[in-house]
């Protein structure tokens, strides 16, 4: 079997903030041409026979946020153990020196070791034991409050100067190309909390739209009612990376791990991307342990055209959201290259922006593109499901790099859902695609002589052999809870068909 296959080039089909905000404006008249053309594309992206995804560019503030905190995911990941434990859960507490300091100096005293006892609320939904582990997560949860404050802040802009032509001034007014990494590591769980719930109002803001578009006004309101979101800061492991987990766990490998250690709060992020020299990490013995490759390789990929990917070698296999929509950053991708002291972090600037998120629609595998700062808003199956199948949930994937071994992932995800006793009606919904789908596919493999087509057929085939049937696991009048264990349970519980990812 092929380890590679071809994938057409998909580029995300892209609003602006200010379009979602002209959307929910009170002056905007029902028939005003922009009006029209955001809701267009929402329904043709995000509805039947769509992708199912839709890219957000120009958020006011966010930028300089997840500049900030997708960079700390990888530090955390390569942590130890009993490090990363305290950074993220430890309680809080007061040195007992401290309390013999008069008033002042320990409060200054305190403020300069809030990072060592801050708790951050964050916790991973994955075995972070594992050596091998591709994935690293940590999670958390965010209620929202019900104010929209994006739209507020980009409102007031309007009011003041009538327009939205100081967009681009608020866009990035918290931030600049610098950080200090140890400061942000101290407000990781503030980082985590204000870019969450500003990325669950543009979930909520593209489930009006959505509403305005299917009728009915289920998708809001099921997300608001519920006012909760989980949040995942997620870093996809680079080889190099299980390498170094490895060895730090190996403590008869000292000498090695000096030479690829990562330590706490050690970790520099480089904003200027630089080719990297052909250089290696070697080991005790001065064999090479993995090589650094040269990333100035161009794809010349274009919209429709085919891109290869990985088959077998993914981040994170097929499956779908279940919850109603999911809201991710554009990943930033990481290369380790060799400092003086230790290994540090460079940006790497894939030339064609390719995401590493893979979609299956039909019977194509589409590689997804989208521009670095933007958001994705990707369609899960309890908003399919609410919608009566007016939206189209989307069936994705995330491969890995085909030829370099120290490029890492990191991407920061909210998923809003419904209430946990949210009962979901399949009244007017058909539960049989997937498995007609797949008949038919099966059909062909038989029946069919061509060899490409065949092919595509069997690739086909493998994946839906990986997704349990929504048949089987939502019936009438379940709760979203009931929807969501049965799910879990299928997908990854015992005898699970993904349980071993």
């Amino acid at each position: 079997m092929a380890k590679t296959a071809a994938a057409t080039v998909l580029d995300i089909a892209e609003l602006s903030f200010s379009d979602l905000a002209l959307l929910q404006s009170p002056e905007t008249p029902a028939d005003d041409s922009r009006r029209r053309r955001v809701l267009d594309t929402v329904a043709t992206e995000l509805g039947r026979g769509g992708s199912g995804l839709l890219a957000i560019a120009e958020v006011p503030r966010v930028g300089a946020l997840r500049r900030r905190l997708l960079p700390l995911s990888r530090r955390l990941a390569l942590m130890d153990y009993p490090t990363r434990s305290q950074i993220l859960k430890v309680t809080h507490f007061i040195p007992f020196h401290l309390l013999f300091l008069d008033l002042e100096t320990a409060k200054c005293a305190l403020i300069c070791f809030r990072g060592f006892f801050q708790n951050h609320g964050l916790a991973s939904d994955v075995p972070l034991k594992k050596p091998d582990r591709s994935v690293s997560s940590f999670a958390k949860l965010l209620r929202h409050s019900g104010k929209l404050s994006l739209l507020e802040l980009v409102n007031n802009t309007h009011s003041i100067n009538h327009g939205f032509v100081c967009l681009e001034k608020i866009y990035d007014c918290d931030g600049s190309d610098e950080s200090n990494c140890d400061d942000d590591m101290v407000n990781l769980g503030e980082l985590v909390n204000e870019l969450g719930l500003y990325m669950m109002e543009l979930g909520i803001l593209i489930a009006r739209a959505c509403d305005i578009v299917i009728g009915g006004g289920q998708l809001e309101q099921s997300i608001t009612d519920f006012g909760t979101a989980k949040a995942r800061l997620i870093h996809y492991h680079s080889e190099l990376d299980n390498i170094i987990i490895r060895e730090k766990e190996n403590s008869t490998k000292k000498c090695l791990l000096k030479k690829v250690a990562v330590k706490p709060y050690q970790l520099g992020y480089q904003r200027r991307s630089r080719s990297l020299c052909s250089c290696c990490i070697k080991s005790e013995d001065m064999t090479p342990v993995v090589a650094i490759k040269d990333n100035s390789s161009r794809d010349t990929s274009v919209q429709g055209q085919a891109a290869e990917i990985s088959r077998l070698n993914l981040w994170q296999e097929w499956h779908y959201d279940f919850g109603i929509l999911t809201v991710l950053t554009a990943p930033l991708f990481l290369s380790a290259s060799e400092g003086e002291k230790c290994l540090i972090n460079q940006e790497y600037h894939h030339s064609n922006g390719h995401t590493h998120l893979q979609l299956c629609n039909g019977r194509k595998i589409f590689s997804v593109r989208c521009s670095p700062e933007s958001f994705i808003v990707q369609v899960g199956e309890a908003a399919d499901i609410l919608s009566s199948g007016k939206l189209n949930s989307t069936l994705h994937s995330v491969s890995r790099p085909l030829s370099f071994t120290d490029i890492s992932r990191e991407t920061f995800v909210v998923f809003l859902q419904p209430s946990w006793d949210k009962t979901l009606s399949c009244s007017g919904y058909c539960l049989d695609t997937e498995e007609q789908s797949s008949h038919n596919i099966e059909t062909s493999i038989i029946s069919n002589g061509s060899a490409g087509s065949c092919d595509e057929d069997v690739r086909m085939q493998e994946i839906l052999e990986k997704i349990p049937p929504l048949s089987s696991r939502l019936r009438e009048g379940m709760t979203f809870a009931e929807f969501s264990r049965q799910t879990t349970k299928q997908y990854y519980g015992g005898g699970g068909i993904q349980q071993n990812n």
